[in-house]
């Protein structure tokens, strides 16, 4: 036992004064009586409270003293060992990034070992006793602000999952300082394997009092017996079109290990190969002459470690061919913006030319209707099924474009100016992406066959072969016509990071690596799909698939740390229960209020005996 506040104790030179008034001389004031047998107890008194006398013993000023001590002793707030692990106000952390799905606790992860510890923290509390639950990943969840209430703990502890996820205890960490700051009696216990980027000392103004709140480390892991890819990645060589693959492959165990690699693009292997990695080494490997174009590379290990997150990685390989584009027009801003751009291979041709070995077509003002190629048509003339002309409007302002659609990516038409406008009636399925008052100007949609965009004003009647809005719209146009339209570098993600789809619809579903479905609803013209917290191919429901890849060496590196550092300093990790203070200084006051409560029966009871 300890005392928390033992400067308190100095309140016990009160007994001082307690004494000082049982040996004062009380002034009796003097009566004739004519006997003093019925004063004996008087005079005894009397003689009790002649100064410089030994005191007799007298149980009120036991009692006095009794109370006096058991206040005093309360207000030193005296502490017990207890071995609950926490108690008053605890904010539990529990870390949930990819090194806690290590299986490595008897056949359970440390994800699972992590929330049996915070179950029995829970137990243990009493009814003053409060928590909260923190979870820390890519990013910080209070998944239960502090309570008192044990099953809204206990569901918080239940729903914290599994993740694929890197992530550090720095956020966390810094939340739960700012949640035990307010608390007379907060305390910080971290549940956590230390893997990951540790939380580092930072350089503050205002420091952390570690007397007003604790902050404790409870560690679990027990080994690091893992293999993990923590890079991959593709490239184009210069010489002969050749595309390679390559990997950084890590053995983080303390045994040599002989693996299988398997490559696939698009779900089809290309290349199966085992490699020997020695204890704690890496290994690099390549693979070359990789085909595929817009696709996918899936690199996986058979092998069997603690930690499955790893053993998978994707790479996304572009496609290396230009696009090939026949444009039928003399338009000298229009080929002058097609030449510009390195990845359009644009070709002259004349109306009547077979267009097959082209991507795309791009018209101004002339046919190439019915080829059935995917078509940029500038100012066309009628085409029975997909427009006609109706009549026209004069110098037409600004209204409104789809932000979302490809072909406006990264462009503004508040100060474009059209002299004439044709106003067009099309086919159901053209829809319009840019509008000037109530009419729109430029058209897009799909047939099910190709895709088309259709400008339909005159490019010499108006302003924009002036502006450098222009080569921006030609090449969104050309790249979306030829299904180029597509991101490549937001293909593939690291897990926790956001997947960021432009989308002219109002929802869209995405199939998450498990196979379950999930609906999300577009905003401003695009969706943000958050839930990317496992390794594997997300879907969307237009068949485009994107990738999620740990590729974190800090997480692979699954050896359970001793120590973390934080801001109030270094912190060892212990593995079993905690060992706590509880504060007892209620149950002393309930004495001394007990103690005063016989005092003052005895008072009573000797006044009217």
């Amino acid at each position: 036992m300890r005392l928390a506040s033992p400067n308190a104790l100095w309140w016990l030179l009160l007994a001082a004064i307690i004494i000082f008034f049982y040996l004062l001389k009380l002034k009796r004031k003097r009566t004739v009586v004519p006997s003093v047998l019925l004063w004996r107890k008087a005079l005894e008194e009397l003689e009790a409270n002649a100064p410089f006398k030994r005191l007799r013993r007298n149980l009120l000023l036991l009692l006095q003293l009794l109370v006096l001590g058991t206040l005093v002793f309360a207000l030193a707030r005296p502490l017990i060992t207890s071995r609950a692990i926490a108690s008053g106000s605890t904010i539990i952390v529990i870390d949930s990034t990819a090194s806690m799905s290590a299986v490595d606790e008897d056949g359970h992860s440390r994800l699972d070992r992590a929330k049996q510890i915070a179950h029995e923290i829970i137990e243990h509390l009493s009814s003053s006793d409060r928590a909260a639950i923190i979870e820390s990943s890519s990013s910080v969840f209070v998944r239960c602000a502090l309570t008192s209430d044990r099953q809204a703990l206990a569901r918080a502890i239940d729903d914290l999952s599994e993740t694929d996820v890197a992530g550090t205890l720095n956020e966390a960490t810094r939340l739960a300082e700012q949640l035990a700051k307010s608390e007379r009696d907060g305390t910080i216990l971290i549940i956590s394997d230390g893997c990951g980027a540790e939380p580092s000392p930072e350089p503050s103004s205002k420091k952390t009092n570690p007397a007003s709140s604790t902050v404790r480390f409870a560690r679990v892991g027990r080994r690091a017996d893992n293999v993990g890819i923590i890079a991959m990645n593709s490239r184009q060589l210069p010489e002969g079109g050749r595309r390679e693959v390559f990997a950084s492959i890590a053995n983080f165990s303390d045994r040599a290990r002989n693996l299988g690699l398997e490559l696939r693009v698009d779900d089809k292997l290309i290349d199966a190969r085992t490699i020997d990695i020695g204890a704690n080494e890496r290994s690099a490997v390549i693979f070359e002459s990789v085909p595929g174009d817009d696709s996918l590379a899936e690199l996986k290990l058979d092998v069997e470690d603690d930690l499955s997150a790893d053993n998978v990685a994707y790479t996304f390989l572009p496609n290396t061919h230009r696009t090939r584009v026949g444009v039928i027009s003399e338009n000298l801003f229009l080929l002058q913006a097609l030449s510009a751009n390195p990845v359009i291979d644009a070709t002259k041709i004349s109306p009547n030319a077979n267009a097959s070995e082209f991507d795309c077509i791009v018209a101004d003002g002339t046919g190439a209707v019915g080829n059935n190629r995917p078509l940029l048509a500038i100012n066309p003339a009628d085409a029975t099924g997909l427009w006609r002309t109706i009549g026209q409007r004069d110098h037409p302002e600004f209204s409104s474009a789809v932000r979302a659609h490809p072909a406006n990516r990264f462009l503004s038409y508040d100060d474009l100016h059209l002299e004439r406008l044709p106003i067009r009636e099309t086919a159901a399925w053209l829809k319009p992406i840019v509008v000037f008052g109530n009419d729109p100007v430029i058209y897009a949609g799909e047939d099910g066959h190709r895709r088309i965009i259709m400008i339909a004003f005159d490019l010499t009647r108006s302003d924009l072969p002036l502006k450098v809005e222009f080569p921006i719209l030609i090449s969104n146009s050309l790249l979306w016509l030829a299904h180029r339209d597509l991101l490549t570098a937001d293909r593939v993600i690291r897990t926790g990071q956001p997947l960021t789809v432009e989308t002219p619809q109002e929802n869209a579903t995405v199939t998450k690596p498990a196979g379950d479905v999930v609906e999300v609803r577009a905003r401003d013209g695009s969706i943000d799909f958050t839930d990317t917290l496992r390794t594997g191919k997300y879907t969307l429901e237009n068949g485009v698939t994107y990738a999620a890849s740990l590729l974190s060496q800090s997480e692979s590196n699954t050896a359970p740390k001793d120590s973390i550092s934080t801001r109030v300093g270094e912190l060892n990790g212990q593995t079993d229960r905690f060992t706590s203070e509880r504060e007892i200084w209620w149950w002393i006051a309930l004495i001394a209020l007990l103690v005063l409560m016989i005092e003052w029966w005895v008072y009573h009871r000797r006044a009217f005996v």
